[in-house]
């Protein structure tokens, strides 16, 4: 019997700690909205003429390329302070065309971390879907001030932002 109090303690103690986990976890995480720049975005006229290979289309046109970007680009970032003082970045776009949709020569989505003395740091390229017109990037950081920033760029491996920006978001951890 004693040994069943002791058990029915031991769990009772060990789901109390996981539900203050689970809040505390909870509070580290803070979620944004990104400020999206969707005139980037938008598929050039020239772009859209030389890939459909004849004159440019109206949006509304249903003969349109299926590449071509619903004009309702959405995005989302989430910081969640983790171990050792860093902080995890979740960024994930919808809506997003093709780079060489956007622009000429884009080839890559490019996420930049600038810090506040405004030394910016490529990140990394936005691992894009195009079946599903979206992007996701997970990256670390140990600046709990940034903003962040998504461009379209030929080279995922540009030592600074060239391209056009797409989204951006000032960031200020707790």
């Amino acid at each position: 019997m004693r040994l069943l109090l002791r058990h029915w303690f031991l769990r009772a103690a060990l789901v109390g700690a996981s539900v203050t986990c689970a809040f505390g976890c909870m509070q580290a995480t803070q979620t944004y909205a990104l400020v999206l720049h969707p005139e980037n975005a938008a598929p050039s006229s020239a772009a859209a003429a030389s890939s459909a290979g004849n004159s440019p289309r109206s949006p509304g046109d249903p003969a349109r390329s299926p590449d071509a970007l619903p004009t309702g680009m959405v995005g989302s970032l989430s910081v969640e302070l983790i171990e050792g003082g860093q902080r995890l970045v979740v960024l994930q776009l919808e809506q997003l065309p093709p780079p060489e949709r956007i622009a000429p020569g884009l080839r890559e989505f490019v996420v930049w971390l600038e810090d506040p003395r405004g030394g910016e740091v490529n990140v990394g390229t936005l691992h894009y879907d195009r079946a599903n017109h979206s992007g996701n990037l997970l990256a670390t950081t140990d600046l709990p001030a940034f903003t962040i920033r998504v461009t379209g760029e030929r080279d995922a491996r540009a030592a600074e932002p060239t391209g056009v920006l797409l989204a951006e978001r000032r960031v200020v951890t707790n």
